[in-house]
């Protein structure tokens, strides 16, 4: 009974996620449950273990590609091999390290620490463009190409009302750019989905198996630093042009994420020793998302606490 239950919930799990993943076109909350979509995958994962997620993964494959196809057409199934390729398999990846753990040598147990995690993540969403880039090798300019050619119906709807607008130019400028910022939102879509599913597995499915991660404690293994530094350099080099140019922008900032996240580390941990704290940390948080460049700053702060160990001098880690 217990067994028939739980394998019950995992397949609800898979469906909910394949279905929900195709919430985007029906307005602003269906976008939010569709980005949403991996985090019961991570539930099933998380509160049954692997084989189970595996299972979910599978069914919401299927539950995917079934929607696609009754909704619009038999040839639309496909949809199921995309859900598949950018969403269950990597949920089950990330899913597999977040579930790996040994003794600590005191009584407890290590788990798969948060800054490997977020490592893991971002290696996924490169593979991802690096599929891309393969993929579109054949077509005119390649990944930049086929990306401005997709841009530049909308931006020149945007601009319909400017008559010096060259669509074609700006699509093409902003390529590159439009690529980083799909694979950083794929990334954090990874995240947000991972802890609501660990939320969700501790909540409302009687427990998680593992703990959930500590900003306090976050640190990127310094193959990350390297890949960042690379990547920059590469970026100057070349001037961001070309294939080669746009991989090494992204793998910037792809490797810049776990040095933001270590910056909001650093500023957690100094507001819980500042009186107010809580008021400063939201005023940092609401800076960042409204003015962006402090962004770059939170960036230098996790690079700079790499070397200055700023968590443990003030005692914040």
């Amino acid at each position: 009974m217990r067994i028939s239950r739980d394998i019950t919930i995992t397949l609800a799990a898979g469906a909910l996620s394949g279905v929900g993943s195709l919430l985007v076109v029906t307005g602003a909350l269906g976008v939010i449950a569709a980005y949403l979509a991996p985090a019961p995958l991570f539930a099933a994962a998380f509160r049954f273990g692997l084989a189970n997620g595996l299972l979910s993964a599978v069914a919401g494959t299927i539950a995917g590609a079934l929607t696609a196809a009754a909704l619009a057409g038999p040839e639309q199934v496909l949809y199921g091999i995309g859900y598949a390729v950018a969403t269950a398999l990597p949920v089950l990846v990330i899913a597999r390290f977040a579930l790996l753990s040994r003794p600590d040598g005191a009584g407890g147990t290590e788990w798969y620490p948060g800054g490997r995690l977020m490592t893991v993540a971002i290696t996924l969403a490169a593979i991802l463009v690096a599929g891309g880039w393969l993929f579109t090798l054949g077509a005119e300019g390649g990944l930049r190409g086929e990306v401005a050619r997709t841009l530049e119906p909308l931006i020149a709807l945007m601009a319909a009302d400017a008559a010096t607008a060259d669509a074609a130019a700006l699509a093409d400028g902003l390529a590159g750019r439009f690529v980083a910022f799909a694979a950083c939102f794929w990334v954090v879509q990874m995240v947000l989905s991972g802890l609501l599913g660990r939320f969700a597995a501790e909540r409302l499915l009687g427990g998680a198996m593992r703990p959930l991660p500590s900003i306090s404690t976050f640190d990127p293994p310094e193959v990350v630093r390297w890949v960042l530094m690379a990547g920059l350099a590469l970026t100057l080099v070349v001037g961001g042009d070309g294939d080669l140019g746009l991989l090494a922008g992204v793998a910037a900032v792809l490797a810049s994420m776990p040095y933001l996240v270590l910056g909001l580390g650093v500023a957690h941990g100094l507001a819980r020793r500042t009186r107010g704290g809580g008021f400063i940390l939201a005023a940092v948080y609401m800076l960042a998302l409204m003015l962006r460049w402090p962004i770059l700053l939170i960036v230098i702060l996790g690079f700079v606490e790499r070397w200055a160990g700023l968590r443990h001098r003030s005692g914040a880690a």
